[in-house]
């Protein structure tokens, strides 16, 4: 009877391990997640969201606004005429208020990149109406708008590079107060610096190549008191001692970052370097970042400097902002 007894013991304990493997093999697939989870729910892979480029149901819309801004980079007496891209979510409602985000394209392209781009601008689209219609993330809006001057405007012996941190000034003083007094968000249309500020945790910046370099420069580095969750996909050409001293500095030395998400495609040209200022952060500023809780290094195992891997960095952004 013994031995009986202990062949089904170990007959069961083998078939809970075979499920425990099974389960453990199987493919992850783009769900919500919850907060105390998060780290093992992003996508790992840049084919992670083609369940969510599909059209849906509930689209979104997309506009076109037309702003007003100093030529910072070059001469900022001149006053130049810029554009930019807005979505808003299926059933957007000006009595409710939303979530912001500011998405960055990367060098040579240009504002319409992530929503109106022939090329990716409905993927895009269908990506953000999947997400909210699913419940990845609750319904937001995403602005989209671009580091260069209007074509013939700018002349910088120094190079396209000093666009990545010159936007903080244009960003700060006409692109936030812009959207945010027209649109219905927590800022409740106080624009002031000030409530601004005190609206941080509402606000995203998030970013693609030079438009990484953009997150970390202009925003990270600058902006920090107007943002509190920040998104650097494939770029990262920065001095971790310089990146250190503009955290510590007075005004932004105390304000906590909600998260960092970092994301490369193992075959990026930009993998390197990115990881190693990543990782050089975490070990000097131990205290500001702590990996899992406030900060994300996602290695995309099949990705390249390519839309199919920012796409899946925007959906793994938006598993953790604003939660």
């Amino acid at each position: 009877m013994k031995k009986f007894l202990v062949l089904v013991f170990c007959v069961l304990f083998s078939l809970s391990l075979f499920a425990c493997g099974a389960k453990e093999a199987a493919p992850a697939q783009p769900t919500a997640a919850p907060a105390a989870s998060y780290r093992w729910d992003f996508v790992k892979r840049n084919g992670g969201v083609d369940s969510l480029k599909a059209a849906c149901e509930q689209k979104g819309t997309i506009e076109e606004l037309a702003y007003e801004t100093p030529l910072y980079v070059s001469d900022p007496s001149t006053i130049v005429t810029k554009h930019l891209w807005v979505y808003l979510p299926y059933g957007y409602d000006q009595n409710r208020q939303y979530n912001v985000m500011y998405l960055m394209h990367g060098g040579g392209e240009s504002e319409i990149y992530w929503l109106a781009d022939e090329r990716w601008g409905e993927t895009t689209r269908n990506v953000l109406d999947n997400m909210i219609q699913t419940g990845v993330c609750d319904p937001f809006i995403v602005v989209t708008p671009t580091f260069y001057p209007p074509e013939g405007d700018f002349e910088n012996p120094q190079g396209a590079e000093d666009l990545t941190y010159v936007f903080a000034k244009e960003l700060r003083n006409d692109i936030v107060p812009f959207i945010e007094a027209k649109y219905s968000t927590y800022a409740a249309g106080d624009v002031s610096e000030a409530n601004l500020a005190a609206t941080r945790d509402h606000r995203a910046f998030a970013g693609l190549s030079m438009g990484s370099m953009t997150s970390i420069h202009s925003v990270l580095m600058q902006d920090l008191d107007l943002f509190a969750w920040i998104g650097s996909f494939s770029g990262a050409k920065t001095e971790v001692k310089d990146f250190q001293d503009a955290l510590n500095a007075d005004g932004v030395k105390d304000l906590p970052v909600k998260f960092w998400y970092n994301g490369n495609g193992r075959a990026d040209i930009a993998h390197d370097e990115h990881d190693e200022f990543c990782h050089g952060v975490l070990e000097a500023m131990p205290e500001r970042f702590t990996d899992g809780e406030n900060f994300a290094w996602i290695d995309l195992r099949d990705g390249s400097h390519s839309y199919q891997s920012w796409i899946a960095d925007l959906y793994n952004c938006m598993l953790v902002f604003f939660k």
